[in-house]
């Protein structure tokens, strides 16, 4: 098997980095669940490389233009009269400096994006306009939909240190659960099947009777078993609970008894 060199450095400069990005990205915001080709998502990792050596980029020669003036001078002097190959071949380590520099600026760039997608600040900056809301409503363009899974957005944490804590009706009369949210699996909408842990769980057999808490770590539950959700965030500042609170909101007549 004849190795290739060529694919070999494509995946060193352009996969990896946007590897590492896309990772990054998806600790802080759900990647999206439909099946993708390997095209698409090589092309996203390419993308992202390709990114990330452009951010790299512009930070080292800011760099040395403002702070190293003369070796950056001296440098381009080299790459005018020798080429890049032999400024390479007599510059190794800079090359592995760079390589490793790249990867943890894909790291930050995949950070970035990931905090962009949470906060939508273009989307936020448009529908805070008055005229530019107005010319979107003409286009009869009256929001913008959210690629993350209704699952994700009913229970994330937008406030830190925010307690989401949940009321579970189970099916066929089972019973009531309450406790605190503590994980709970990233799965498509479609899938019935979702797992999340509460703890300081209490139960009760019907909605009349009062919770017991139950003697245990913690309780797992699966979805499709669930007949419905009650969810109350509770932030640790009362003045900013207005911005956890979800369509999903525990109903003004309901009775809430979990004790928590």
């Amino acid at each position: 098997m004849q190795f290739d060199l060529t694919g070999f450095l494509i995946f060193i400069a352009f996969i990896l980095p946007g590897f590492v990005a896309q990772k990054a990205r998806d600790s802080i915001t759900p990647r999206t669940l439909k099946p993708q080709s390997v095209v698409s998502e090589v092309g996203e990792f390419v993308l992202a490389g390709i990114l990330s050596h452009i951010s790299l980029i512009i930070v080292i020669r800011a760099y040395f233009v403002f702070f190293q003036s003369a070796f950056f001078a001296q440098a381009e002097s080299i790459l005018h009269s020798n080429g890049w190959s032999a400024f390479l071949a007599s510059h190794r380590p800079l090359l592995l400096g760079y390589f490793i520099l790249s990867l943890l600026t894909g790291y930050i760039v995949g950070g970035v994006q990931g905090c962009l997608i949470l906060r939508q600040p273009v989307r936020n900056w448009v529908l805070s306009k008055p005229m530019l809301s107005r010319w979107l409503q003409k286009l009869g363009i009256s929001g913008f939909l959210r690629e993350q899974p209704v699952w994700y957005f009913v229970f994330q944490q937008r406030v830190p240190d925010t307690h989401v804590f949940l009321e579970v009706e189970m099916k066929d009369s089972a019973g009531f659960y309450t406790g605190e949210l503590t994980s709970y699996g990233l799965v498509d909408d479609s899938e019935e099947n979702k797992d999340f842990y509460i703890t300081g769980a209490s139960f009760k057999p019907d909605r009349d009777a009062a919770y017991k808490q139950l003697s245990c770590d913690g309780l797992l539950l699966n979805f499709k078993n669930v007949a419905s959700l009650q969810v109350v965030k509770t932030p640790p500042d009362p003045h900013i609970r207005t911005q956890e609170e979800d369509s999903t909101e525990m109903p003004q007549d309901s009775q809430w008894d979990g004790g928590f």
